[in-house]
């Protein structure tokens, strides 16, 4: 795992889309780095993006002409004598490109909120039709629709409850007023990541379970991840519970390697990983066999 010394660098100030709150991140030389804030983001970035590379969501896209998932790796960040967990990624924005979010865009369109339109419809479907029809018709991507489902499906598997319609979002080229589909990215909120939150380390996974809510359709990540499926006929497949096993242990090795150089060396982590890492690492392994079993995998 990496070190990366940051020195003083000032980390970038923005609009926290995240209805958890910003992490500290840093763009430098076209990569970005995030700081652990709230618990194990890191992990949790580094885990479903590790087993979207062993899954069919390359293929679902192949018109796709940027990569459909961002690739993100554990790093060790050491910011104002400060060290934390966290992860980093390639920027994936290329040049002339923008990311907007689908709230944004609804907004500035229609000078509406398109969550508050949603919260009118009772049906999960219209609900869904709504926002994937607005989107095909302003941006003409006919993909979306196969895109939300995929989305859906992937953040019922990983529990990512910070699916906002500000955590939705398409990219955007004002010069040709061109659009494309934006990699999945931004998993930091799943696998009960907010450890110093709403999900204290000593919480049981059945309490966890019975705590989380999906977003932004339905609060049960099944009924909306299931309502996609049948209006798009899309979901995320993984190769096989072997080789996400396998690859999850690659990960906590890692995790647990750098773990013990950082003990032995005398460096103090900020956050909840120092203390912690064990019973996370326990916890992210339980919770991985668990939904691996739930959608047999």
């Amino acid at each position: 795992m990496d070190i990366v010394d940051l020195d003083n660098i000032l980390p970038i100030e923005g609009i926290a889309y995240s209805s958890k709150g910003n992490q500290l991140k840093w763009n430098i030389d076209d990569t970005w780095y995030k700081a652990d804030g709230l618990g194990y983001e890191g992990l949790s970035e580094v885990v479903s993006s590790a087993f979207f590379e062993l899954s069919n969501i390359k293929d679902s896209f192949q018109e796709q002409t940027l990569d459909i998932f961002v690739k993100y790796e554990p790093v060790v960040l050491i910011w104002k004598k400060n060290t934390f967990f966290g992860c980093k990624s390639i920027n994936f924005r290329e040049e002339g490109w923008q990311l907007i979010t689908i709230e944004k865009l609804y907004r500035k369109l229609t000078g509406l909120s398109i969550a508050q339109e949603m919260a009118h419809i009772s049906d999960v479907k219209g609900r869904i039709e709504l926002m994937v029809k607005f989107v095909e018709n302003v941006t003409g991507l006919t993909e979306f629709g196969r895109y939300i489902s995929v989305m859906l499906s992937a953040d019922a598997f990983f529990l990512n409850e910070d699916r906002h319609t500000n955590n939705i979002a398409v990219m955007y080229n004002p010069d040709n007023e061109e659009y494309k589909l934006c990699p999945f990215f931004d998993y930091g909120a799943g696998l009960f990541s907010d450890e110093l939150g709403d999900y204290p380390i000593d919480m049981s996974m059945e309490k966890c379970m019975e705590k989380i809510e999906a977003k932004p359709f339905n609060r049960d990540f099944e009924v909306q991840s299931d309502a996609a499926c049948e209006l798009y006929h899309r979901t995320i497949k993984f190769s096989g519970k072997k080789e996400l096993l396998s690859k999850w242990k690659e990960i906590r090795e890692t995790y647990e390697t750098c773990s013990n150089m950082l003990k032995k060396d005398k460096i103090k982590t900020s956050g909840c990983m120092e203390k912690s890492m064990p019973q996370v690492l326990d916890r992210v392994e339980e919770v991985l066999r668990e939904q691996i079993r739930k959608y047999g995998v």
